[in-house]
């Protein structure tokens, strides 16, 4: 008998998201419907100030978030702030309204690959952007945007088009649900988070959000603080074994203690061509039942490949500018627990002015590595039945540095002059940025590398150069990558003035 399969293609999730708008928008309460928003790393930067020195009732370790819950968290602040977290304040601001401005970018860009943090483009090569302006009602919010460049998949030497920048968000009863075309930040680090990541190009999705992340009115959930939950079901492509699985993840992200951001979250990849996609199976997945089972021989009980864990950012005590953060994600299960971690762990501090900030970042990608310890090789980021791992478009969802790799970051920040450097070294497991076998006798080795960044502003236009080099001492011998380019992005709405 054929299996049942859930009839999801990307046509078909707009198409159902346009249905359920108009039956929530039929139903919905009185609140203001928004897009999705992920600051730069420089807004990021003084929106973690504001939570830190201001109080600020937002989570910062989960983007992106709906731009009306940044917005009522800004409205919350006391009018008079300190002039540095008046500036931090303005800088979040400017953010938000450019977000919602029509633009036009262009990027050129070198092929080889970099290291790519929070807020980076993981993706080599030239491409172009358009984006329209957003349109923001009562009950419905809609931007699109389009992105064309080169395909992202080593083995795909032709040109992706995608609608990067789009989203159709319709909301009621303080939730929101999306379609959009986009990438995400779920974690506290600043260089690499283990389960999504900016190295992959943005997928096709639909979900659904809280629309606020304030603490909740009711005596129950009062305790949790600043808070959002997530859920979501996106196409993944460019995936040949098996090809083009569905990538579902949802998270919780609380802050219960002013200084102690806490995140919950889950990611599985199920279905694809020649797997199981019926109904059943989806609920098993969900459910966490006999997933990452491991072994071929229960290959018809396994519905998908999932990916678990824990992440906390904590505050260092009063009048100290710094802070800690560890995520722990489980590559696989027992007993319904995430089990044989990979990890992040970090330290950041700011100058009193806020101009600055540094980071010390140390990522594990192989399973079973607390710092210090040998992995199990082949089991990040891998699954029998999912031979392509854990990618899209060909490249790591996670952590750019790829599987079984030990990556030492150093990075800082200059907010005023929007200028970011890291330091890198390490070892690479498989291959940087896009898939590769365990220990690719070309790819994979000890690795040092830096990489910078910078905005100018050149009338109504930002201009941002790039720079990234990277050694890796592979068995095969000595490879350097050096990936340098510039964007320049243009506000359309000021071809239109006088």
């Amino acid at each position: 008998m054929p299996e049942a399969r859930l009839p999801f293609s990307p046509t078909r999730l707009l198409r159902r998201l346009s249905a359920l708008a108009a039956l929530l928008v039929a139903t919905a309460a009185h609140a203001q419907a928004s897009l999705p928003w992920t600051p730069d790393p420089f807004e990021r930067h003084a929106l973690q100030r504001l939570v830190d020195e201001a109080g600020l009732s937002l989570t910062t370790s989960h983007w992106p978030l709906p731009r009306a819950a940044v917005q009522q968290a800004l409205a919350a602040l006391p009018a008079a702030l300190p002039p540095a977290l008046d500036q931090a304040r303005a800088s979040v601001q400017a953010g938000l309204s450019r977000a919602t401005r029509a633009q036009a970018s262009l990027t050129v860009r070198s092929h080889d690959e970099a290291l790519p943090g929070f807020g980076d483009d993981g993706a080599p090569g030239s491409q172009a952007t358009l984006r329209s302006p957003a349109y923001e009602g009562t009950h419905f919010a809609a931007q699109f945007g389009v992105r064309a460049g080169r395909a992202t998949a080593p083995w795909n030497h032709g040109t992706d088009v995608r609608l990067d920048e789009t989203a159709v968000v319709a909301q009621a009863l303080g939730w929101q649900l999306q379609a959009w075309s986009r990438q995400a930040w779920w974690g506290p680090g600043w260089q690499d988070s283990l389960v999504l990541g900016h190295n992959a190009p943005p997928m096709l999705g639909l979900g659904f959000q809280r629309a606020s992340a304030s603490r909740s009115e009711s005596p129950w959930l009062a305790w949790a603080g600043p808070w959002n939950f997530e859920f979501f079901i996106a196409q993944t492509d460019d995936t040949r074994q098996p090809k083009n699985p569905f990538l579902i993840g949802h998270r919780l992200t609380l802050r219960p203690l002013p200084s102690l951001e806490i995140g919950l979250t889950r990611t599985a990849q199920w279905g694809g061509e020649g797997r199981d996609q019926s109904l059943r199976s989806f609920l098993r997945m969900l459910g966490g039942r006999g997933t990452n089972a491991g072994d071929e021989d229960y290959t018809g009980a396994d519905p998908g490949n999932g990916m678990a864990g824990i992440d906390l950012r904590a505050g260092c005590p009063a009048g100290w500018r710094c802070a800690g953060y560890v995520q722990l994600i489980g590559e696989d299960e027992a007993n319904y627990m995430p089990s044989k971690f990979l990890g992040v762990y970090g330290l950041e501090h700011w100058s009193a002015d806020g101009r600055h900030r540094w980071f010390a970042e140390v990522a594990e990608t192989g399973c079973r590595m607390p710092v210090g310890q040998d992995a199990d090789k082949g089991c990040a980021y891998r699954n029998y039945a999912y031979g392509d791992g854990y990618t899209h478009g060909g490249r790591w969802i996670g952590a750019g540095a790829g599987p079984d790799s030990r990556l030492l970051t150093l990075g800082w920040l200059d907010a005023e002059r929007r200028t970011a450097l890291r330091l890198h070294a390490g070892r690479v497991g498989a291959r940087i940025g896009v898939l590769g076998r365990t220990d690719d006798p070309r790819h994979s080795g000890h690795l040092f590398g830096l990489t910078g960044s910078a905005q100018w502003r050149w009338g109504a236009a930002t201009i941002a150069p790039e720079l990234g080099w990277l050694r890796v001492a592979a068995d095969d011998g000595t490879r350097h990558q050096a990936r340098i380019g510039a964007t320049i992005t243009l506000p359309l709405d000021s071809l239109l003035r006088p």
